[in-house]
């Protein structure tokens, strides 16, 4: 084919040689340009390009007829950048030209080196010292480019043939170029758990989940991307996890923005981001992480999410993908006591008849499953020095203190201790987790010996 166009311009070569000779007779000057695409027609045109073909070339072939005998030379200058009727331009580099050597015969082809087609004016050929008619080829190439929205491209070329210290006027050309950017925009979705969120807080590698979104191609115009829960998370049980007890953020966009604040789940659709103008291909990340779960029962919970593409300058809504959410919330139910003495009780320094002695302690339950409990003392033995001297009990006791406690203390008054098990609290109905205060006080009798006593309290929770 290149070869035929090698034919072709040595043919409009000898026919402008022909016409050189007719215009001499007449007396007439000529002075002029052609610029005609290889493949015919009056506009370079590139047809549709997809990102599968990287790079269309097409070739011009230009022809100068000159008879003035002074030198001269043909500029091209970008008249119309390439672009879609919403605005959108080839990026600088995708649009490029070179002449193809060895086309020309008489003068300086300056473009055999490929560079950008752009706005400025370019020298694309010099004529030698006598201005002779010549013709030559440009190969104009267009690359295609994941950046590229998709749509129908226009644009104009100007050519310029200039004599150089001459008195005849410039003639300038206009070369139409049309293209068509085909791109198929997709969604990609992928999650670090396989094929959903996954979420346990007892589990270090699941207390985060991530969803990674790839944005391939271009939609050409602005869109934005929500999430929609189907329910509120709910477990086998029925027991509805908070909306706040999973937040999510995101991360990694280039182009578009997406949100970058913790939020909380919601029964309402939430975007998670929103493209740039040009709904440009772009990478990001949605990290999904557990909240206080303190207040939350055990259980398994599930629920499904679906995200949503919605155009915003353009009339689309379309379902992305649908993704399973889960979270285990491990069964927790444990007693802490403050401070952390494994049950000793200790009064040192004892003397007979001397002011009361008091110790204190916390005791803490941390439970989810929702069931009524309960509180228990055992006391295996009174308080004892290291002889195996035992104080009586009536002069041994406890009382509670509320610290915003939810449940029924079972000894606010003070409570003579004695050997064995007692109950010293018991939850509400819902079972909720619950705190308060144990004040042990020892009263010395007058006949007391005198020296350090101790004794050692089992606590245990059990359901109701």
């Amino acid at each position: 084919m290149k070869k035929a166009g090698r034919k072709i311009g040595i043919g409009l070569f000898f026919i402008l040689i022909f016409l050189s000779s007719h215009f001499a007779q007449k007396g007439e000057t000529a002075f002029s340009l052609s610029v005609t695409p290889y493949e015919g027609g009056y506009d370079l045109r590139f047809g549709r390009i997809t990102p599968e073909l990287v790079r269309v070339n097409k070739e011009v072939i230009v022809n100068i007829f000159s008879d003035i005998a002074k030198p001269y030379r043909v500029t091209q200058t970008l008249l119309e950048p390439l672009s879609t009727t919403e605005g959108n331009t080839i990026p600088v580099g995708n649009f490029t030209v070179y002449g193809l050597r060895g086309t020309n015969k008489y003068g300086t082809l300056n473009v055999e080196q490929e560079f950008p087609v752009t706005l400025n004016r370019q020298i694309i050929y010099t004529s030698n010292q006598t201005g002779a008619a010549d013709s030559f080829t440009l190969v104009y190439s267009l690359m295609a480019n994941p950046d590229i929205a998709p749509g129908y491209y226009r644009g104009r070329i100007g050519f310029t043939l200039e004599p150089i210290n001459a008195e005849q006027s410039p003639v300038t050309v206009i070369l139409n170029i049309s293209v068509e950017f085909k791109v198929d925009a997709a969604i990609e979705i992928k999650t670090s758990a396989g094929k959903g969120i996954f979420l346990n807080p007892a589990d270090p590698q699941s207390s985060v989940s991530a969803v990674e979104f790839k944005i391939k191609g271009g939609f050409g115009k602005q869109f934005r991307i929500s999430q929609v829960l189907s329910d509120q998370p709910i477990s086998s049980e029925g027991n509805l996890l908070d909306w706040e007890a999973i937040n999510f953020l995101g991360q990694g966009a280039q182009k578009g923005i997406v949100v970058n604040n913790p939020v909380a789940l919601s029964a309402q659709p939430q975007i998670i981001y929103t493209s740039s103008p040009r709904g440009e291909p772009d990478d990001f990340v949605i990290l999904y992480r557990l909240g206080d779960l303190s207040r939350q029962k055990a259980g398994n919970y599930r629920t499904k999410i679906k995200y949503i593409l919605e155009g915003i300058s353009f009339a689309q809504t379309r379902l992305i993908e649908t993704l399973d959410l889960q979270v285990e919330n491990p069964r927790v139910f444990e007693l802490l006591v403050t401070p952390e003495t494994g049950g000793l009780i200790q009064f040192r320094d004892i003397k007979p008849s001397q002011a009361p002695k008091t110790q204190e302690i916390i005791i803490q339950v941390k439970t989810n499953i929702a069931r009524a409990y309960q509180v228990n003392q055992n006391t295996a033995s009174l308080l004892t020095n290291k002889e195996g001297k035992v104080i009586p009990s009536r002069y041994f006791f406890l009382r509670q203190e509320s610290l915003d406690t939810k449940g029924v203390l079972k000894h606010i008054d003070k409570t003579e201790i004695k050997e064995g098990q007692m109950v010293l609290f018991v939850s509400d109905q819902k079972g909720s987790a619950d705190k308060f205060k144990v004040i042990y006080e020892l009263i010395p009798a007058s006949d007391l010996q005198p020296g350090d006593y101790s004794t050692v309290f089992t606590y245990s929770v059990s359901e109701i």
